[in-house]
């Protein structure tokens, strides 16, 4: 074993030099937060030469030799630079202390490695690849043959296929090969019990906590039925295994083969219902067709539509409406002019604006392309695409020479429309009007584009009191008439609506949810004078919707025009400005009356002041956890308002919007 040859598909550019063999050998010292290994690589190198790995700086080198002979090295600033002297197999051996520090209390960020990407201990471990635990090679992808010991029960897990698993009375042993290219290693550890399930000939573990065991049966059997579903959709699984891990703090990743969820991530209900499985369709789409990041990151879009919005639309189609309608939603209120950019600029999530375009504005556009091209071409062609370009690098003109190709059109204008430029397209209905005619009624009216203009296919939808008329218009430039001839007297006409096309909402379209105050730019923190929640939950709050500068402040001391001009975050509420649900300490929401008595609640509304602005409230009566409420909070961005019994949500909504300029009410 220690001497197979594993040949890789990509050279090192920096100076043609192969890896074809990297075998690492890898013994964890938990209690120390240490770890030692030694890296053993065999290179194709053409006479001397010098090679290149990133390390992290706190390793320490013990020896790098070559058949037995000491080779000079520099090792400065994370870059080990080693000069070859032959073709032998490289010896690395080195150690190094990972520790970096893990938040017992995480609260809700943006960065969804919550600032760890290294650290062992006995809880756990948790080495990305990104941190350069081992000696990464500068550029290329790799196969790797990883060896892993660590005391008794502490068991290790990453990409590949599990050729050893065993443990004796003193060590632990686990060995992995990975005989496809990746372009780094991420391990995890700690004081697993493993279970194991298959799905054919793939068998799946789940590697959980011993306080976690008890989900290891919900998590295989979920798992079996994501790789059956994606299976027939994108063809075989392209691993040897798949495997949920759980870590110590609250991750969501997903990586060739596996995934590692936090402990409580995996404790949440919806996660084995949504996330794993989003996390496994990344295992076609993006771990294994893989992209090409000169285009953009389409991984993500394709991943969200396949997986989070596919699951709402085989539930129903309310369900995958109000997912659609989030979309856009969520991108009207955390996008603006300083934060938007074109979709093909997306690399990876920094914030929730950039995630409301790689994600949710690349999955409107597989969705309009599905539309466009009917589902027969749309899942057969994503079939063909896995099925051709596994493990290869991709991008967005590939799906559009594809797409292309399999409905017979050119759909170049339809790709670079969507993927060139910012923002989207603003549709609004103006001058529409019935009249009677011989046969029945004509309505008719006008299709405006206020912004730029796109070439769109619009349906309408034009409804009377015993049944529908369904139309579509074509846009190509800043506005199409219309006329629509039906046999009775129409009430309605609604412009897309069902919200298949991708668009900027008008503000009467938007609900004030908690989105809106987590988007704002221009937000006002307040201090109320009754019902608030404790300084420690308000601070929380702020810290969690990444506003920890903005220091609240007296009301009594804000004046009216202050008020009005921006969005507010009230703790508590006030005799001037709190919500017309309160009622003393009860709240009225969906015709019932809920108490605040030990509980609390948070809503956002219209800014009464400035219809322009929202108002958000975080009440609290005396709930000794409404601490852990405002870690919560910032999760239910799409939500208006929320009431928690201590710190479980017990009732969560949306206030509806007001009115559309794309839906016209027709008077007699």
């Amino acid at each position: 074993m220690r001497r197979l040859l594993l040949f890789i598909l990509l050279l090192l550019p920096f100076n043609a030099v192969a890896i074809s063999n990297y075998q690492l050998q890898v013994e964890l010292f938990p209690e120390k937060q240490e770890l030692r290994a030694e890296a053993l690589i065999s290179v194709d190198a053409p006479g001397k030469t010098e090679l290149r790995f990133q390390l992290a700086e706190n390793c320490n080198i013990i020896s790098v030799l070559q058949d037995g002979e000491a080779l000079p090295y520099r090792f400065e600033a994370g870059l080990l630079k080693i000069d070859l002297q032959s073709t032998k197999p490289l010896q690395i051996i080195y150690y190094g202390e990972f520790s970096d520090t893990v938040s017992t209390v995480p609260v809700h960020n943006e960065d969804p490695s919550y600032g760890v990407s290294a650290s062992i201990s006995a809880t756990g471990t948790f080495l990305s690849a990104g941190a350069s635990w081992y000696p990464r090679p500068e550029s290329g992808a790799f196969q790797y043959l990883l060896n892993v010991s660590a005391p008794k029960g502490y068991q290790a897990i990453s990409s590949g296929k599990r050729l050893e698993y065993s443990s004796s009375t003193e060590t632990s042993r686990s060995s992995w090969l990975v005989d496809y290219p990746i372009y780094g290693l991420t391990l995890s550890a700690g004081p697993y019990q493993v279970f194991s399930d298959t799905n054919g000939n793939v068998p799946i573990y789940a590697y959980f906590y011993e306080q976690s065991a008890h989900f290891a049966e919900v998590y295989l059997k979920a798992a079996r039925e994501y790789l059956q579903l994606y299976e027939e959709l994108f063809g075989s699984y392209p691993f040897h295994k798949f495997a949920v891990a759980e870590n110590f703090f609250p991750t969501g990743y997903g990586f060739p083969s596996w995934t590692l969820l936090g402990s409580s991530v995996i404790r949440l209900p919806f996660i084995v219902k949504t996330s794993l499985g989003h996390e496994m369709a990344h295992s076609w789409w993006g771990t294994g067709v893989r992209v090409d990041y000169r285009q953009g990151n389409w991984a993500e879009g394709i991943t969200t539509y396949v997986a989070d919005y596919l699951y709402k639309e085989r539930s129903s189609a309310a369900e995958a409406l109000e997912y659609r309608l989030k979309v856009l939603r969520d991108y009207a209120v955390l996008v603006d002019d300083q934060s938007e950019f074109p979709l093909s600029h997306f690399m990876s999530r920094h914030d929730r604006a950039s995630q409301s375009i790689g994600y949710g504005k690349a999955a409107m556009l597989f969705h309009m392309l599905r539309q466009q091209v009917g589902d027969d071409i749309f899942w057969a062609t994503l079939k063909q695409i896995a099925e051709e370009q596994m493990f290869q690098q991709i991008g967005w003109a590939d799906f559009a020479r594809y797409f292309s190709a399999a409905s017979g059109s050119n759909l170049s204008d339809f790709f670079n429309q969507w993927l060139q430029r910012p923002s989207g397209p603003i549709l609004a209905l103006q001058n529409v009007k019935t009249e009677k005619t011989e046969t029945g009624f004509k309505t008719s009216g006008t299709l405006k584009q206020l912004g730029k203009s796109y070439r769109l296919q619009i349906p309408v939808e034009l409804q009377m009191a015993n049944g529908r008329i369904d139309r579509k218009i074509e846009l190509t430039d800043k506005e199409q008439s219309f006329a629509i001839s039906s046999p009775n007297r129409p009430e309605k006409l609604t412009a897309d609506p069902a919200a298949d096309i991708f668009r900027i909402l008008d503000e009467k379209e938007i609900p004030a949810t908690v989105n809106a105050i987590r988007g704002s730019r221009s937000l006002l923190a307040i201090h109320g004078d009754k019902l608030k929640p404790s300084d420690e939950a308000s601070q929380t709050l702020l810290a969690a919707l990444r506003k920890a500068a903005l220091i609240p402040k007296d009301i009594k001391t804000v004046p009216n025009e202050e008020l009005a001009q921006n969005d507010l975050l009230i703790f508590g509420a006030t005799d001037t400005l709190q919500p017309q649900e309160l009622i003393g300490a009860e709240l009225k929401l969906v015709g019932n009356k809920h108490t605040l008595a030990g509980n609390s609640a948070f809503l956002v509304q219209t800014n009464p002041l400035n219809e322009s602005r929202v108002v958000a409230w975080f009440l609290s009566d005396k709930n000794s956890e409404d601490g852990a409420v405002a870690r919560k909070i910032p999760h239910y961005g799409k939500y208006s308002y929320l009431l928690f019994a201590t710190k479980e949500n017990k009732l969560k909504g949306t206030f509806p919007p007001k009115e559309s300029p794309l839906q016209v009410l027709l008077s007699d």
